[in-house]
């Protein structure tokens, strides 16, 4: 996949957990989950696939992150952070707590614009994961409201922005207090198995438009939130709708030339030497973007995020997991597949991983970047003689 010459010389299994996808699941009410809560997924699945050590790759001094990023979807990115020299943890646990976090969120809002070109990076979340999954995996329960400042659950989004133009965005943000601009911290995440995307085209588009004031003023300055109304103006739906995902993923980029870009991130770094638990990650090609090998079932579902009210209130944005329509067997040995999973072996903190969530520049029939890949954290087996992991993701939102 793409010119950087991978070398895909297997060296571990990886176990991930694969909901079924039941009747259940897919009826499940977001509004009445917390927030960030995915659907009830009752029955995990274990399937196990070889892991293939990015290792070499990064090693050869050809490689360039930014090539990896637009061919396979991720990449990493060398990075000294000065907000971790400090850390020296005398248990595990200790290294996500004593993160600067003001000064990592500096440092690494310059290292996306540096690396990607970006003109503008917005860090909505942080999250630190430590600890080691429960033998008897679980799906994550969602937040609880007392992590967002100043936003109220208020009930289903209403659509309440009456235009998508600068001037009317300008008089909404001046009745408020700028609600919910800054990053939200996370600070007891754990290794997820399951294979999943934070991010749909459509959950990015629901995200610009009403997650926080500056990110939707932002979409609107750069053209973006114009360009993704403008397709859809001669249809019966708005880009909100979900029915909008093909006509913008054929014209959103048209005769070689990108529309207005923007992009979510996973901005992913160990806290210490990675052993157990690695972050693995599958690139998505047009031929395996939906439906894998015939078993593997591509689900969409919504969660509840918190909005500020001028913006529509709560809302719903899209997700994604990589699950199963049935039961089946056990699938506890590695699986003949066309889903290759991708390491990182004995990563070191100074070694970022670039995910891309969602890339407007991957839309179009003829476009050069990738989409976004799953992603997971699987259970390598007897190769966990290491303490848990301790890591600390960045989500953020880039314009340019």
């Amino acid at each position: 996949m793409g010119a950087t010459g991978t070398s895909e010389q297997p060296q571990l299994q990886g176990k991930f957990m694969l909901p079924v996808i039941d009747e259940e699941a897919k009826k499940s009410d977001p509004w009445t989950r917390m927030y960030h809560q995915p659907p009830p997924f009752k029955t995990l699945v274990p399937r196990s696939f070889p892991l293939i050590d990015l290792r070499p790759q990064l090693e050869d001094p050809t490689y360039l992150p930014v090539d990896m990023l637009q061919y396979y979807g991720f990449a990493v990115v060398k990075h000294k952070s000065a907000a971790l020299l400090g850390i020296s943890p005398q248990k595990a646990g200790e290294a996500a707590v004593t993160v600067g976090l003001s000064l990592y969120y500096a440092e690494m809002g310059a290292l996306v614009k540096e690396t990607t070109g970006a003109s503008r990076v917005f860090i909505t979340h942080s999250i630190t994961r430590g600890g080691e999954a429960p033998e008897k995996y679980e799906i994550p329960k969602g937040l609880d409201a007392k992590l967002f400042k100043n936003v109220k659950e208020c009930g289903p989004n209403k659509d309440t922005i009456s235009s998508s133009e600068p001037g009317n965005a300008k008089e909404d943000t001046q009745r408020t207090t700028n609600l919910n601009e800054g990053p939200i911290h996370v600070p007891t995440g754990q290794p997820i198995r399951v294979p999943h995307q934070d991010y749909t085209p459509l959950g990015a588009r629901q995200s610009v438009r009403h997650q926080r004031d500056d990110i939707f003023r932002a979409g609107l300055e750069t053209g973006v939130i114009t360009a993704e109304d403008k397709i859809c103006e001669n249809h019966t739906f708005s880009a909100k709708d979900g029915k909008s995902d093909l006509v913008l993923a054929e014209e959103y980029n048209q005769e070689g030339k990108l529309g207005p870009r923007y992009a979510a991130y996973s901005i992913w770094r160990p806290l210490k030497k990675i052993g157990r638990d690695p972050l693995a990650l599958c690139p998505r090609t047009k031929k395996t973007a939906n439906v894998n090998d015939g078993q593997y079932f591509y689900f969409h579902y919504d969660n509840k995020v918190p909005g500020p009210p001028h913006l529509g209130g709560d809302f719903l944005k899209e997700y994604a997991v990589l699950g199963l329509q049935s039961v089946g067997d056990s699938g506890d040995a590695a699986q003949v597949s066309t889903l290759k999973w991708y390491y990182v072996s004995a990563q070191e903190p100074d070694e970022v991983l670039f995910i891309k969530l969602f890339d407007s520049a991957a839309l179009g029939e003829d476009a050069r970047h990738a989409g976004a890949p799953w992603h997971a954290s699987p259970d390598v087996g007897d190769a966990n003689s290491s303490d848990p992991r301790e890591s600390i993701e960045l989500r953020v939102v880039a314009f340019w």
